[in-house]
């Protein structure tokens, strides 16, 4: 990592230890004859909350950048430079002129070395650019609505894990006399608090995981107050359209998280698939074959009826002005 002069793992600033990627390195550190001692402290919390992280993430994406933008600036340059040379000797060297000496043969190989250079110094300028460009939109992609939809999600779905393992975990131990749920050969099943240690870890983890979710809902906010829509099962009802892939599906059914409708194959000239489209490409099927959207991939919605004045105002237009007229 040259921006802390350390080896490290990617990825890894601010968040857990990734034990097990860790105990790789010691074992290999070890069987290669070094002395390895491995000190994790995952109780502590970082110095800094989310928001300064996030900070000093984007601020990091920027500085790739411009980096990034300078070697695709100083890569162009050598690349010109490299093909003005080549110009300079193609532009005297003879059509047809014979290699009959070894200068002419010194000639001609700096003159193509010029030109190859020229190219490899092309790709690296269109290499750098493309990074650059990968950097500048860090973070745009990071912060798009349906990305940030699903950071949420995932991130809720690791916050009950934790409070679970926090709550306790029930398994089987030695029969104390104590309360329990079952017993059986001189053995209980009951909940067992988790040891002090991995309480210490898991309570910083959910620490910092409320802090990052405070974030992400406050980003979320901020994009709804700008007029970006977020969709849920309030918005939809049997029967409407819902907005995919720039085409309109009939919507067979609302559930918690997405809405079901008919699976279609190959494209949808008139950019509306109902299921009655289904029926007609799928006739040999008893059943309509079904698909999701997730809210969070939602597009836009329409009315039944909406749909139907857009068919017959497409149907209008095809009648009345073909092609040629």
């Amino acid at each position: 990592m040259p921006s802390i002069g350390r080896i490290g793992l990617r990825s890894s600033r601010f968040k857990a230890a990734k034990r097990y990627e860790i105990e790789q390195a010691a074992r290999a550190l070890r069987a290669a004859g070094h002395d390895v001692q491995v000190d994790i402290d995952d109780a502590t919390l970082p110095a800094t909350g989310f928001a300064e992280q996030e900070a000093e993430r984007t601020q990091r994406a920027d500085q790739r950048a411009d980096c990034y933008a300078d070697y695709a600036s100083n890569a162009a340059a050598r690349s010109e430079a490299a093909y003005a040379r080549y110009r300079q000797s193609a532009d005297h060297w003879p059509l047809g002129q014979p290699l009959i000496s070894d200068s002419a043969r010194a000639a001609h190989r700096r003159m193509m070395g010029a030109h190859d250079t020229s190219v490899a110094e092309h790709d690296k300028a269109e290499y750098w650019a493309g990074r650059q460009r990968a950097a500048q939109a860090h973070q745009g992609h990071r912060e798009a609505l349906p990305t940030v939809l699903r950071r949420i999600e995932r991130l809720e779905r690791q916050r009950r894990r934790l409070v679970r393992w926090l709550e306790g975990q029930y398994r089987w131990s030695d029969d104390d006399g104590g309360p329990a749920l079952l017993r059986c050969g001189g053995e209980i099943y009951r909940k067992v608090a988790p040891a002090p240690a991995d309480a210490a870890r898991w309570t910083a983890d959910l620490i910092q995981l409320d802090g990052e979710l405070g974030y992400w809902h406050e980003v979320v906010a901020d994009k709804q107050k700008a007029g970006q829509k977020v969709w849920s099962k309030d918005d939809f009802s049997v029967g409407d359209f819902v907005k995919r892939h720039g085409t309109w599906f009939e919507v067979i059914r609302v559930n918690n998280k997405s809405v079901t409708v008919p699976w279609m194959i190959g494209g949808v000239t008139r950019g509306i698939y109902t299921v009655a489209d289904a029926r007609r490409q799928f006739p040999q099927d008893k059943k309509v074959s079904t698909d999701t959207v997730p809210y969070d991939k939602v597009e836009g919605r329409a009315s039944a009826q909406e749909i139907r004045e857009a068919i017959a105002r497409t149907e209008t237009k095809n009648r009345y002005f073909k092609p040629g007229h």
